[in-house]
């Protein structure tokens, strides 16, 4: 059988950064091992992100995002060709918005039942995680953490213990909002880079809860949608300071995440991820001229505005 961790996590948590750390460690376990990542939007820029980091040692694949039954279909035929090809281990990293039943579900069909095991559920958790989620992203994360053999929490290395029992209280309300009699004990703190073997081994054999909660679709008048814009030109000493402006705009929709690529004036890729409460920018050895925005009711123009120039074309 081959083992099946699910990575989730509500928008830029940090699960593509996660599964850098522990795909490495799996590999120097001497494992086979596959990613499956599944992006909100049409261009996935977490698959571009672990192929720089993780290069040949393992074996990526992308599911692009679609209706809910497309996607389905999508992932379970990539299950099928791994299963075909005998990983030892399989990792899912699905996009922030993700219901987790349904990954619970899928592993229950033919063949994948015959070749599969539920292995884990990681839940990762942004430390600075805002306390103003749409009721439809907090029944999100509540099914996320619902399921969870461990929850991790991210960007928090200096938290202090009120903070982090006051997200501990917040998860908690999260999952009784919405039925789920599941209690949270303890959050995981990761520091990334920073994983010791004890802690790898912990991880890697939580494995999952049966949080059942009450059932809800995303609705279709509030639904999550993605902007996207290629060849994005601003001055890059501003550009901290126009994506926190962006963030700030009430005007432009509410966005969860913006992330993507740009060159600074010596040539160099950078990466920006960033929410709400983070902004990181950093040099990365490749690239794609776009930036993602996801959220809800987004004004694409809005948001456009705010860049010096940007194509809506490849």
């Amino acid at each position: 059988m081959i083992k099946v961790d699910l990575i989730t996590g509500f928008l830029g948590s940090g699960k593509t950064t996660f599964i850098e750390e522990y795909g490495k460690w799996l590999v120097g376990k001497g494992e086979r091992i596959a990613i499956i990542v599944n992006d909100y939007g049409a261009i996935n820029v977490d698959r571009l992100l672990l192929e720089a980091a993780l290069g040949d040692a393992c074996h990526l694949e992308m599911v692009i995002g679609g209706d809910p039954d497309c996607h389905r279909r999508r992932l379970k035929t990539k299950l099928i060709t791994m299963g075909m090809e005998k990983y030892d281990h399989v990792l899912i990293e699905p996009s922030g918005i993700f219901d987790v039943d349904e990954f619970f579900d899928l592993l229950y069909e033919e063949p994948l039942e015959r070749w599969y095991e539920l292995g884990n559920v990681i839940t990762i958790v942004d430390g600075a995680l805002g306390k103003d989620l749409s009721n439809e992203s907090r029944y999100l994360l509540a099914s996320q953490i619902s399921k969870a053999g461990e929850v991790v929490l991210s960007k928090a290395d200096d938290i202090t213990d009120t903070a982090k029992q006051d997200m501990l209280a917040y998860l908690n309300q999260s999952l009784k909002l919405f039925k789920c009699n599941r209690k949270i004990e303890d959050l995981y703190i990761w520091k990334r880079g920073d994983i010791s073997e004890a802690d790898f081994c912990r991880l890697s054999s939580c494995s999952y809860r049966r949080g059942d909660m009450i059932k809800l679709p995303v609705s279709e008048n509030n639904q999550y949608t993605s902007a996207f814009y290629f060849h994005v030109k601003t001055p890059i000493e501003k550009l901290r300071t126009t994506i926190e402006s962006i963030f700030a705009d009430k005007e432009v929709g509410n966005i969860y995440r913006i992330k993507g690529f740009i060159k600074d004036q010596t040539g160099h890729w950078l990466e920006v991820n960033a929410t709400k409460q983070h902004v990181t920018i950093r040099e990365i050895s490749v690239g794609q001229e776009l930036f993602i925005v996801i959220g809800e009711h987004l004004h694409q123009d809005k948001i456009g505005s705010y860049w010096d120039e940007y194509s809506n074309e490849v």
